[in-house]
């Protein structure tokens, strides 16, 4: 079996507003397919942001954090 990639990149940067705001770059919403309404869920990993996923693919997320093991607090 074939081991999969894990592969990052970055969409560039974005201003958190006075009112605790970001705006998500066009690129990542497009990649992403996030629409007005959506819900997220930021995913940390060290005291780090390092993931952000609409809510409705948490199921396949928490899927691959089973698979490898993966403790969540």
């Amino acid at each position: 079996m074939q081991e999969k990639k894990c592969t990052m990149k970055l969409h560039g940067t974005t201003t958190v507003w006075p009112k605790w705001q970001v705006v998500i770059p066009k690129e990542v919403r497009d990649l992403l397919n996030i629409n007005p309404g959506d819900s997220i869920t930021i995913v940390t990993k060290d005291n780090k942001a390092v993931a952000m996923i609409k809510n409705e693919d948490l199921k396949e997320l928490f899927e691959y954090i089973k698979s490898e093991g993966i403790e969540l607090e």
